[in-house]
């Protein structure tokens, strides 16, 4: 049997979720680009100042609450010819098909991709943010909260909990950096492009940008149809924050084991257990983990069905894979937002941390300083002499005492040092290891703090460019329906 497009087992399998997808995510991006292709074609003298009106009031009578409403029954292809069918039904059908003069479902599709996708972008943005705000305002609390830093898992050198919440603002606030330059990369519009081409009627790409609140138009006609570029760029700055993401949780994660005892969540973000009365489960972080690594999981997978993909319109980067991107986005903010929920009211066990910052002979690396600065001798034969004394600090079950130090000494450099007793305490305390690390970058109270003035600068700068951002969308939107109203009446 020779069945007519769409065959039954192409409208069951592909149509049919197609169509659900499309009145899940682009419903409203196609109706603001039906009406600023319209207002364009006006001005445009492309279609007379009647059919306009009649154009744009049969938009205003489309009930998208019964579109949304509506089944795939297969009497029609998919979302772009179903608007078709219900403009025509609220205006003379000749002049319903004007409005698709000089456009192509190609140059619509991929504008309504990126309509939804800077949406999304934005919001994740703005979670990524309040996200940092939360590590800032923490780390404004601990300047000189002590905590011990580790490498490789083991402690390593004293810090403070602001040095440490810092370096993850920091990171944060590159992965915000990267997903602002992403967004001014997709926010460009292809409207007007066509199936490939452009048009040879004289359409104004530039207006129809502007009205849709994209900063300007995409350039060469080819490659705003074929690009895919605009969400791997954007899916990149993504799996760079949820990796990033991932690794901070991890953090918090051991912090909030019983045996490490450093941090306290709030208990709205912990869980008890069906059988055991004592249990605080940290479920916020477990699932901040699990909700990233799965949007990580999806937007490797669209990287994936893309890569080697021909350069062109192609289905392959369309309907089927789209959901995919805002699903991965959608998530990644889902982890980000609740990473800052759980964290906002959190507290850190200060005595706990202070501690371990004394602890595991992790402030021996400024004793090794201290000894090249007062002997003058090169730092491998003080790393030496400090290696043989936690040694020997060990097996005696001690710290390092000025006689353990003294008996390492001479063992390398057959005599004593000169250093005095209090300058071996000064050196071993993690209070003055933190201290005199005034370095840029370094830990010390002094430079942390500095530190927090660049990084509230750059959320000022940030807030700017979100809140420009926004704004601009909002006015061409507000101008569009300006534009209509007045039209229209």
């Amino acid at each position: 049997m020779n069945e007519k497009f769409p065959a039954k087992g192409y409208k069951d399998n592909v149509l049919s979720d197609c169509f659900a997808d499309a009145k899940k995510y682009f419903l409203d991006a196609y109706y603001r680009v039906d009406l600023a292709h319209a207002v364009m074609l006006g001005e445009q003298k492309i279609i007379s100042s009647d059919e306009l009106r009649e154009i744009l009031k049969a938009l205003l009578k489309l009930d998208f609450q019964a579109i949304r409403a509506r089944e795939y029954d297969g009497t029609f292809e998919d979302v772009f010819y179903l608007l078709q069918q219900e403009l025509a039904k609220n205006c003379d059908k000749d002049t319903a098909g004007k409005l698709h003069t000089a456009r192509s479902r190609n140059d619509i599709d991929v504008t309504i991709y990126r309509l939804r996708l800077r949406e999304d972008c934005l919001i994740l943005l703005r979670s990524a943010m309040d996200l940092r705000k939360v590590f800032l305002d923490l780390a404004a609390e601990h300047h000189e909260s002590l905590m011990p830093a580790y490498t490789h898992t083991q402690p390593a050198q004293p810090t403070t909990l602001a040095h440490y919440l810092l370096a993850m603002a920091e990171n944060l606030g590159r992965d915000i950096v990267r997903l602002q330059r992403a967004f001014e990369n997709m926010n460009r519009c292809p409207l007007g492009s066509g199936a490939i081409t452009t048009s040879g009627f004289p359409i104004d790409r530039h207006r129809v940008a502007q009205l849709l609140g994209f900063s300007e138009p995409t350039v060469n006609s080819y490659g705003s149809i074929a690009s895919v570029d605009y969400f791997i760029e954007t899916l990149g700055g993504v799996n760079t924050m949820l990796v990033n993401i991932g690794k901070f949780a991890q953090e918090f994660m051991l912090m909030a084991m019983v045996e490490f005892n450093a941090i306290r969540l709030p208990d709205g973000y912990v869980q008890g257990s069906s059988i055991m009365p004592q249990k605080r489960n940290p479920v916020a972080l477990e699932h901040i983990r699990a909700i990233g690594s799965k949007a990580l999981g999806q937007s490797m997978g669209v990287i994936t069905a893309v890569h080697n993909t021909p350069f062109g319109d192609i289905n392959d980067v369309e309907d089927d894979l789209q959901p995919l991107i805002y699903s991965a986005i959608r998530d990644a903010n889902r982890s980000v937002s609740l990473f800052a929920h759980t964290l906002r009211s959190a507290t850190f066990n200060l005595e706990s941390l202070r501690k371990r910052s004394a602890e595991n002979f992790i402030a021996v690396t400024e004793l090794a300083d201290t000894i090249v600065r007062t002997e003058n001798l090169p730092f491998s034969v003080s790393h030496d002499i400090v290696g043989r004394s936690v040694r020997a600090a060990i097996e005696a079950g001690t710290g390092v005492t000025y006689e353990i130090m003294q008996e390492a000494a001479d063992a390398v450099l057959g005599h004593d040092l000169s250093l005095t007793e209090d300058e071996l305490t000064a050196a071993i305390s993690p209070e003055n290891f933190v201290n005199i690390r005034t370095i840029y970058g370094g830990p010390a109270p002094s430079e942390t703090r500095r530190a927090l003035g660049v990084e509230r600068e750059n959320e000022t700068r940030d807030d700017a460019w979100f809140n420009a951002t926004r704004k601009t969308i909002e006015d061409a939107a507000a101008e569009l329906d300006r534009l209509i109203k007045q039209i229209t009446e």
